[in-house]
């Protein structure tokens, strides 16, 4: 056991915040502790405690924080694995692309949806998924979606020959796999009020998306050795199994919010999710087509222009309601860094998406491997992912200095991008030579730069506004993916097996999208305090701007 886990059980130090009544929690957390037998339960604070619920020092009142050791980590582990399947279902589905398009019926142009119809919903639900969390049982909603996608997940590896029942489902399936998201965030937070304890977690939950997005093709890539409707089915069984346990180990916590007057479904603000919702899904659907279609044609132009009015109408409209109403409250900004941070989200789902979607495409077309091979050849991506997560844990400033860290992986992924320019698709030796270092650098800088943005956004937000941080990041990486992936598509030429001209510019602007918001990144970053001082000076912030109390209370 680490001495921050120690520190966490027996040092009462201040961070994080309960989302509810401290009393209530105290009471709370006292019956799970007897019921569930938790031996290694942490020690309750004094009377002379603060009870306000914004008050960092109440939180490891909270039930969660409250928990044995060894049940918070395996809980964790089911957080890890509802986000590894999430990432799995976009790019495990990406190696099956072919056989199911054949089996459903779908034209060539339309193939690109088998991944989108996932993606799209996901993203765009992100944000309301986060709301949910922070103003209902947290647990609930991620039961709920976690079960839920295992389930439509079953149903889908049956319906293979009708496309529009089959895209349908996985549509659904996106928002079922982005309800689990926001919560696990959320649940996290109030599980680990440690700060170093709870960023070494973060880091964990972050990892296991990196993984995800490699290993997905390795499952996929095994189950079609009998059928690609296995891997639907494997994704099912995880869900299902993984769902029901954790609804035997997580406690029943509540709901933070606190009766007001005002009706939850109001503080829900369903127009800013409609607009939110509109605008990701015709920027997302325009770059999506116009790669298919061509950039002059209307299915890109159209909602590519929507989408502007939308996005504009989105912002404005959350600066000009209260935060405890708003999807994406206007005090996110007042966090320290949030900004820079959220650009700094967008470096490295790019580069696991144009790289492993060029390269299986390049192995299966023009080398014709199999779907295993393609698999095997990228793992070393999977791999150094999880390495760079070990580590973290043991080396805390990937972390903890991402003013150093981040431009230090955004270097390394430049690398990266030029050995797979000169690699001329892995021919032989070439694999070796270029792609399988670029595979390493690049992978373990992307773990880096996500792990200095990302968990450093969450880690700085104040608790009670964990869902929505958690959430806010998830959908800048798909937005960063997004546009890369279409600046690939756009500059690919036709003649697939010269790389020089199919795949090689696209590299190209990959440096120069990973260059420009790491130098962002290093020009304005302010040096934070320690979080809990963080979180006090946001909540000062948000007051002196005359913003009402908070996002739930």
């Amino acid at each position: 056991m680490s001495s921050a886990t120690l520190n966490a059980m027996t040092t009462p130090e201040k961070v994080g915040s309960p989302p509810g009544s401290v009393t209530a929690d105290r009471d709370l957390s006292q019956t799970n502790t007897i019921v569930n037998g938790d031996a290694e339960a942490q020690p309750k604070k004094s009377a002379e405690q603060s009870t306000n619920p914004h008050d960092d020092s109440a939180a490891y009142d909270h039930p969660l924080a409250q928990l044995g050791q060894a049940r918070k980590n395996f809980l964790l582990l089911i957080f890890s694995i509802a986000s590894f399947v999430d990432i799995c279902n976009v790019s495990g589905v990406a190696v099956a692309v072919a056989q199911i398009s054949t089996d459903i019926g779908l034209d060539l142009s339309q193939i690109v949806w088998i991944i989108t119809s996932y993606s799209l919903t996901f993203a765009s639900v992100l944000l309301f998924a986060g709301r949910l969390a922070d103003l209902f049982p947290a647990q609930i909603i991620f039961e709920a979606g976690f079960l839920a996608l295992g389930v439509i997940s079953l149903v889908t590896s049956f319906v293979t020959s009708n496309k529009f029942g089959f895209l349908i489902l996985r549509g659904i399936g996106g928002i079922c796999g982005a309800m689990t998201i926001p919560s696990a965030f959320h649940l996290l937070v109030h599980m680990f009020p440690n700060p170093k304890e709870q960023q070494a977690k973060l880091a964990l939950l972050g990892m296991s998306g990196a993984i995800g997005n490699v290993l997905g093709l390795v499952l996929a890539g095994l189950t079609m050795l009998a059928n690609y409707r296995w891997f639907f089915r494997l994704i099912a069984i995880i869900c299902l199994v993984f769902g029901i346990t954790t609804i035997l180990l997580l406690p029943f916590t509540g709901s933070p919010y606190k009766p007001d007057g005002v009706p939850r479904w109001k503080r829900l603000d369903l127009l800013g999710v409609v607009l939110m919702m509109g605008a990701l899904i015709c920027f997302i659907l325009s770059l999506t087509q116009g790669p298919i279609d061509g950039w002059s044609a209307a299915s890109f132009i159209a909602p590519f222009i929507i989408t502007f009015p939308l996005a504009i109408g989105f912002f404005f409209w959350e600066s000009r309601i209260p935060p405890k109403s708003a999807v994406l409250p206007s005090s996110v900004w007042k966090i320290t860094n949030a900004i820079i941070s959220s650009l700094g989200v967008m470096i490295a789902f790019p580069f696991w998406a144009t790289s492993q979607l060029q390269y299986a495409t390049y192995f299966q077309e023009v080398f014709q491997w199999t779907p295993i091979h393609v698999a095997a050849a990228i793992l070393p991506q999977g791999i150094m992912g999880l390495l760079i997560g070990v580590l973290s844990q043991f080396v805390p400033q990937i972390i903890t200095k991402p003013r150093i860290s981040l431009p230090i992986g955004a270097l390394l992924i430049i690398v990266a991008e030029i050995l797979q320019i000169f690699s001329d698709g892995g021919a032989g030796m070439d694999y070796w030579k270029y792609c399988f270092p670029a595979y390493l650098l690049g992978s373990a800088g992307a773990v880096i730069t996500y792990f200095a943005s990302a968990i450093n956004f969450i880690t700085y937000s104040p608790p009670e506004m964990a869902g929505v941080s958690g959430a806010w990041t998830q959908v800048l990486a798909q937005v960063g993916g997004a546009v890369v992936l279409a600046v690939q598509a756009g500059l690919e030429g036709t003649d697939l097996a010269n790389w020089k001209i199919s795949s090689a510019r696209a590299f190209y602007f990959q440096i120069g999208w990973t260059a420009l918001l790491a130098i962002q990144y290093v020009v304005f970053y302010k040096k934070p305090g320690t979080p809990e001082e963080e979180h006090i000076a946001a909540r000062k912030r948000i007051a002196d701007a005359g913003i009402d109390e908070g996002v739930i209370a």
